[in-house]
């Protein structure tokens, strides 16, 4: 599963211009490791233990994935054609999403107003 948020590579280089864009990397790492601790906690059984946070980021592109290499992971999350999908991931993110507004809103008014 692949979530994007849109307009966040143009706010990155207006911020870097300022010298803030440290800030928003901080806090999208802050808040990809928070999902990433929730989703272990609601991972059934021991799925948990492999849940990660990997930074994929690339040139200018932030972009941390939250989730697991483990086969299963995938299974419980969308579901086979015998088994009905039990999500564990998603319903986590969305439930983090507000927070993650929040906090990159934080960030970036706390390093305007240091600037």
């Amino acid at each position: 599963m692949t979530v994007t948020v849109k307009g966040l590579d143009a706010l990155k280089r207006r911020l870097a211009a300022r010298g803030l864009g440290q800030a928003v990397n901080q806090a999208l790492r802050r808040a990809a490791d928070m999902v990433t601790a929730d989703a272990a906690r609601e991972a059934p059984g021991r799925l948990g233990e492999t849940v990660e946070t990997i930074d994929e980021s690339r040139g200018e592109s932030t972009v941390f994935a939250v989730g697991t290499a483990h086969r299963a992971g995938r299974f419980l999350e969308y579901g086979t054609v015998r088994r009905p999908a039990t999500p564990w991931l998603w319903p986590v993110f969305r439930a983090r999403l507000p927070g993650v507004k929040r906090s990159l809103r934080n960030s970036v008014t706390a390093s305007f107003g240091s600037s």
